[in-house]
């Protein structure tokens, strides 16, 4: 019954604690993009209509997207 117990207190603190490590990652990646293409990345942008974004907001909005969409299967 511990190891029961371990195992689903570990499998949640992965659940919960992966969304917000690519959020976190995302607004770094975001940010570590933006010194070479932020012009170019935030014009794109200006031309869809979306304006007022820093590029780690952008960064933190795709890690977020980006954490429900892992492929869960393996080879």
């Amino acid at each position: 019954m511990n190891n029961f117990i371990t195992g689903a207190l570990g499998v949640f603190v992965v659940i919960t604690l992966a969304p917000l490590l690519g959020v976190l990652f995302g607004a770094f990646a975001g940010w570590i993009v933006g010194w070479f293409f932020e012009a170019t990345i935030l014009g794109f942008f200006e031309q869809i209509g979306i304006k007022g974004l820093a590029m780690w907001q952008i960064g933190m909005s795709l890690g977020f997207i980006g954490g429900f969409f892992k492929s869960t299967c393996g080879k």
